[in-house]
């Protein structure tokens, strides 16, 4: 059984999830210092400053391992500022992490009990990526989807189609437990949802 710590933000942060296994994971540090033991592997699902901006602080202070998916991780080293979105709201942030690990669609994440597999969901950016629990069927989906609507696709690397394809892919899943980049989560009629906001 996942062994699941959410951070549920109320400012301009992401949520955050931190898993606990024999590998300690943590998904989408964003714009805080989270109070967690110690981590692993930093996970960013994109690499918009609002998840990924204090990575590089926890990087350093615990010595983790920082993955992305190999699309946006490209996406990203052309032009870090301009891609996390921090010039676009005019902040200086410290976004001079590497990437030690460029995780592929469709390849698993194992951290002892848990297993996570990556898709790739690109529109909110171009390689954004949801993790998907088979046994407990739960979805950390960034920004792609919330329990309330979608992603925004304005800024650079943004794709409506895209997203809507990606939207499309996961309302063929089977998903009992949505957990968002930003909101609530949502457990309960997941798939319907995600069938009622597919285009």
């Amino acid at each position: 059984m996942m062994n699941l710590l959410p951070f549920y933000s109320k400012d301009m942060s992401s949520n955050a999830y931190f898993i606990v296994d024999q590998k300690k994971l943590l998904i989408d540090p964003g714009m805080r210092i989270l109070q967690v033991p110690k981590i692993d592997i930093i996970l960013l699902t994109h690499c918009h400053m609002d998840h990924a901006a204090m990575a590089h602080s926890l990087q350093k202070k615990t010595g983790c391992e920082l993955w992305m998916s190999e699309a946006e991780t490209v996406f990203f080293e052309k032009n870090r500022e301009e891609a996390s979105a921090s010039k676009f709201f005019g902040l200086d942030l410290d976004f001079d992490f590497k990437i030690d690990r460029m995780l592929r669609d469709g390849e698993t994440i194992d951290l002892g009990g848990t297993q996570l597999k990556p898709i790739v969901t690109p529109g909110h950016t171009p390689g954004g990526l949801c993790l998907y629990e088979p046994e407990s069927k739960s979805l950390f989906s960034g920004d792609t989807v919330f329990s309330q609507g979608f992603g925004r696709y304005d800024l650079m690397g943004g794709d409506a189609v895209a997203l809507q394809k990606s939207i499309a892919r996961l309302a063929r899943m089977d998903i009992e437990s949505l957990y968002p980049g930003h909101g609530p989560a949502l457990k309960t009629g997941v798939n319907a949802y995600l069938k009622a906001i597919e285009v």
